[in-house]
């Protein structure tokens, strides 16, 4: 019987021994492995690894640029900033067994208590602008985000994508950041137990006045990791414009695996990744969009399948992906 190959790599190119030796090269440094580690969790600036490191941004850029042409990191333009995180393995990479076995590798290191407190100390200066931001803007909120997108111009496909889920009415349902309470209005019309959760006393009494006329709606102010030291389980989990608001992402997707029941499914509406630097002042933004490629690795790391996925182009040029996850290992990959 043949040995049966691994599609990831079967098509691969043959290896060069120039190609080896820097990926060899790249990770033969405590330090790059470290920032390796590091960018497992989330992408960070130049500046930020410089700080969760105490290394001068002129040494970080060099072992960054090291990383990045051994084909082990990559980057992204976020506006004006260049964050950087760990590459995807493609199918044409001839390195790709070795480089995700390095990966996997690096992963079972315990980064020292000093770096998780500064990487903790980042995340948490990210979050707090964001919070800031809310509280000076709840007023403006509905006006600065009708620049990006006006929940009516995609309200039709998202509450499809809820539909088409034929989850039960007795389901229980969170929104986080439920914003001027659009898709929570319809939420509530639609399921009997629901749960808002903002980090914003400002933004979730806009809510509540938004939804004064629905008696089956519980508000909660806090991060998503109070609902996990509550205990509390749902059944639909929906972040509605809220993911590129949020300092770390990633570790999202895995509290949404923590607080959905088996079967649970994980909604996601948000943009595409651009380049409007614009609304990160105007808007709040820390993230200015996602590629989906990110919103998969996420999902996949965090222990989630992915469903169905609808993506819908604006005429102001931005583009909003929906997406929906899972709490189960057999979701349909489908895209509409």
């Amino acid at each position: 019987m043949s040995a049966r190959l691994d599609p990831l790599f079967q098509s691969a190119s043959p290896v060069t021994a120039d190609r080896l030796l820097a990926l060899c090269k790249a990770s033969a440094d405590p330090l790059r492995l470290n920032i390796i580690r590091v960018l497992s969790m989330e992408s960070f600036g130049v500046l930020e690894l410089g700080r969760i490191f105490s290394v001068p941004q002129p040494g970080m850029s060099h072992h960054l640029k090291i990383l990045t042409t051994a084909g082990l990191l990559e980057t992204r333009r976020e506006g004006n900033s260049i964050f950087y995180r760990r590459s995807l393995i493609s199918a044409e990479n001839p390195l790709g067994r070795l480089q995700q076995s390095l990966f996997e590798s690096v992963d079972r290191i315990t980064l020292p208590h000093v770096i998780q407190a500064a990487l903790s100390a980042v995340q948490l200066e990210r979050a707090a602008h964001s919070m800031l931001f809310f509280q000076k803007n709840a007023a403006k909120f509905k006006q600065n985000q009708d620049l990006i997108a006006n929940y009516c111009q995609y309200a039709a496909g998202a509450q499809d994508l809820i539909s088409n889920e034929k989850l039960d009415r007795h389901a229980t349902v969170m929104e986080v950041g439920p914003g001027d309470g659009d898709l929570l209005l319809y939420l509530a019309g639609r399921f009997d137990r629901v749960i808002a959760l903002d980090n914003s006393a400002e933004m979730l009494e806009k809510a509540r006045v938004a939804t004064q006329s629905r008696h089956n709606v519980e508000f909660l102010q806090g991060e998503l990791a109070l609902a996990l030291q509550r205990n509390l389980k749902v059944d639909l989990l929906v972040l509605n414009m809220v993911l590129h608001h949020l300092a770390s992402p990633a570790e999202v997707f895995k509290q949404a695996h923590q607080v959905l029941n088996e079967g649970g499914c994980f909604n996601v509406i948000d943009l595409c990744n651009h380049n409007q630097d614009w609304t990160r002042d105007t808007c709040g933004d820390i993230w200015l969009g996602f590629d989906p490629d990110d919103l998969d690795n996420w999902a996949d790391n965090a222990g989630l399948s992915r469903g169905q996925s609808v993506y819908l182009g604006l005429r102001n040029g931005f583009q909003i992906q929906m997406r929906l996850f899972h709490n189960t290992e057999h979701a349909t990959q489908t895209e509409g």
